[in-house]
């Protein structure tokens, strides 16, 4: 997915200048991240934001096979709420990147 995300946004910068690959996340744009809502990077930390899902481990009993383990919730948050519900923010965001 990172390279993915550079690759684009180095394809519509025409450019490989940090600086400005940094003012273009900072200014909101999207990428697709192969889930139901387009990602962003946060501008006060450039942390990626996007839809998150929750699993849980099936019974035993309701395994059917070795890769059925789990089953997932819908996307978290909802739909219609901001995605940054779910993240860190301010004091909280342990790393920093400048």
């Amino acid at each position: 997915m990172a390279v993915k995300i550079m690759a684009q946004s180095m394809s519509e910068l025409k450019s490989t200048e940090t600086a400005k690959i940094l003012e273009y996340w900072e200014k909101g744009a999207k990428f697709d991240v192969l889930k139901g809502r387009p990602g962003y990077f946060r501008a006060s930390d450039h942390q990626l934001i996007s839809e998150m899902y929750t699993i849980t481990a099936l019974p035993a009993a309701q395994v059917k096979n070795p890769w059925d383990l789990f089953t997932s919730s819908a996307a978290v948050p909802g739909p219609n709420e901001d995605m940054e519900v779910i993240a860190t923010s301010g004091d909280e965001a342990v790393c920093k990147m400048s």
